[in-house]
């Protein structure tokens, strides 16, 4: 199984300035957002990262499970302590994987809201789950997030994982080195971490394929709405004209797309 080597990685961190600590790669665990999460807990800073190739109870959005084949992709999460907007740390990470892609000069990606990578052929790339943890009462360590981020790499088209899913290999026909991918993965989620939000959504909105769209959004609780995606707000919701007045869209999946003109 082709693991990133954290020396490696450590290297290329402090190369580039990142000050992160060298990550933590397993071959196999449950879930790196699980591990993370309980590194937060128990006083991990910000840039601890838990990398696995293999993934037995990977999460998605909304319960969902991740599917993460061994040696296929890559598996990361990232603590973050202390972001003042947690709302908008599944926008950050999803421009971190966007700015990784460009540094390494990799597949032209796109972002549909909130936090999905896509392809240049609109199909998924990678996904992103941000989770929080909740400062406990009697414990000192502050509450953060973790920020969880999947990207499919070797799959050929008859392994992938789900429907409307791709690879690294089908969009580039080259899969980087995982050394070079994380660390610049890890760098960029740094710099937008610490980059001014109105630049990062700025970005964000010239880079989200959702904007300009006629979409339909499953809701939490089962109610779908109809409209077209005007905006992202400053807090990164999205912005929708159902026709009637425009609505705020906190979580839900968009499950259609028309690119608009």
């Amino acid at each position: 199984m082709d693991l990133p080597d954290p020396v490696v990685v450590e290297g290329i961190l402090r190369a580039r300035g990142c000050p992160w600590p060298r990550p933590h790669v397993v071959t196999t665990t449950g879930s790196t957002n699980a591990d993370a999460l309980e590194s937060l807990t128990s006083g991990a800073d910000t840039g601890l990262c838990v990398v696995a190739g293999e993934q037995t109870a990977g999460r998605g959005r909304r319960g969902r499970s991740w599917v993460s084949d061994p040696g296929a992709g890559l598996w990361s999460s990232t603590v973050v302590r202390d972001y003042p907007q947690p709302t908008r740390l599944p926008l950050l990470a999803s421009l971190a994987v966007v700015d990784a892609a460009i540094q390494i000069g990799g597949p032209v990606v796109h972002v549909k809201w909130p936090n999905d990578v896509l392809a240049d052929d609109g199909r998924k790339l990678a996904g992103i789950l941000v989770e929080a943890a909740a400062r406990e009462p009697g414990v000192e360590s502050a509450a953060g997030a973790v920020v969880g981020i999947g990207i499919n790499m070797d799959h050929a088209e008859e392994s992938l994982p789900a429907p409307g899913a791709t690879s690294w290999r089908i969009a580039h026909s080259v899969v980087p080195d995982r050394n070079t991918l994380l660390a610049e993965l890890l760098v960029a989620l740094n710099n937008r971490l610490i980059t001014e939000w109105s630049r990062s959504l700025a970005d964000y909105r010239r880079c989200c394929r959702t904007l300009g769209t006629g979409v339909e959004i499953d809701l939490p609780g089962g109610n779908r709405i109809e409209g077209r995606a005007l905006d992202v707000d400053d807090e990164g919701h999205l912005l929708v004209d159902d026709g009637e007045s425009s609505r705020i869209i906190v979580a839900g999946d968009v499950v259609h797309a028309t690119i608009g003109t």
